[in-house]
């Protein structure tokens, strides 16, 4: 690949710099080297099991890397394409007789839609579509947030295709705003899934809706926003869910917050007790993709506004299992506000 230096790190690095160079470059591995010499790498999935560890972004990438990463030699691309089908892997590494990096091949360059093979898991979905989409206005004035074209197709039909390679055939939407336009939108297209449609009554929030499948859906179930786009192993996530026993498990992203300013931190009289100059911080964000199992459907009230942080809040101090699912912020795509939905556009006209 072009620029393989924008994947490469010398051993010795913080985390925190291995995980910022992970994720501007969107490439899912990381390639840790010493004396130009391969020594590692890491993938997404490192960084995952590493924030759940509580494990600090200060150590050094060597804690974090695998050091007998799977490599192939110039020359061996079908050999590459089958061991990342067998291994499940996004990428491997070519290196030559010295072990130097020459180039990383990509399972998406040598397979097509068709060959790609996904972990099948076959979850009911509710997608949370009844909103009115304000932070969208004056384009939902319009069109509902579901019916948003991102490039040709509805942002509605990325999230349930999303869904669907993975397995998924069930989806139920919660229906609010402009629920007939949806409807009629739906009926009218081709479709290789099933869907209900749950309608509210009024605006319940971001988890109101749910109340009403219950007795519906009586196994595990995946909850998604219709404005969120991840590109994640699904099988991965409900796997994780149930290994933890979680009741709720919440995707998250981690975010790294740089602060463009010098930042003061008083004492009670005004006396200055600390001073950073542009401190950073590692967040992990909401992004609005859950694995539920149906005992909550039962916290969620009737006929009323409930969030989901109500609901998660709810468990908690009940000390009932939730949970979190992290994934780099590349993987995280979000159309609820135009400058993120413009984002999300060029990205699919790119691919």
């Amino acid at each position: 690949m072009d620029d393989l230096e924008k994947i490469c790190v010398e051993e010795g690095v913080s985390i925190s710099e291995g995980i910022k160079k992970l994720d501007r470059s969107g490439k899912k591995i990381l390639l840790v080297t010493k004396n130009q010499k391969l020594t590692g790498i890491i993938t997404d999935g490192d960084v995952r099991r590493w924030v759940l560890r509580k494990g600090s972004f200060e150590e050094n990438v060597n804690k974090l890397m695998h050091d007998r990463p799977q490599v192939v030699k110039k020359g061996e691309l079908d050999q590459a394409k089958r061991m990342m089908l067998d291994l499940r892997l996004e990428a491997i590494p070519v290196v030559d007789e010295n072990n130097i990096p020459l180039d990383v091949v990509f399972l998406r360059d040598l397979v097509t839609s068709g060959q790609r093979r996904y972990e099948q898991v076959d979850v009911p979905v509710i997608i949370m579509a009844g909103g009115r989409g304000t932070r969208l206005y004056p384009y939902t004035n319009i069109l509902p947030k579901p019916l948003m074209p991102i490039g040709s197709v509805t942002i509605l039909e990325r999230v349930i295709d999303s869904f669907q390679k993975n397995g998924c055939r069930q989806f139920w939407l919660i229906l609010n705003y402009k629920k007939n336009l949806i409807k009629a939108y739906l009926d009218e297209t081709q479709k290789t899934y099933q869907v209900q449609y749950v309608e509210e009554k009024d605006f319940w929030g971001t988890c109101g809706g749910i109340r009403l499948v219950q007795g519906k859906i009586k196994d595990t179930f995946f909850v998604s926003n219709c404005d969120v786009l991840l590109d994640i192993d699904y099988a991965d996530l409900l796997r994780h869910h149930q290994m933890n026993q979680n009741e709720i498990t919440v995707v998250t992203s981690l975010k790294h917050i740089q602060i463009p300013y010098g930042v003061i931190e008083l004492e009670k009289g005004g006396e200055i007790r600390n001073l950073s100059e542009k401190p950073s911080f590692n967040y992990n964000m909401n992004t609005g993709i859950y694995v539920m199992e149906p005992s909550v459907i039962d916290d969620i009230p009737s006929n009323q506004i409930f969030h989901m942080t109500d609901l998660m809040n709810r468990l908690l101090e009940k000390k009932r299992k939730v949970g979190a699912y992290p994934i780099m912020e590349k993987c995280w795509q979000d159309m609820g506000e135009p400058g993120e939905m413009r984002k999300m556009i060029d990205h699919f006209q790119e691919i």
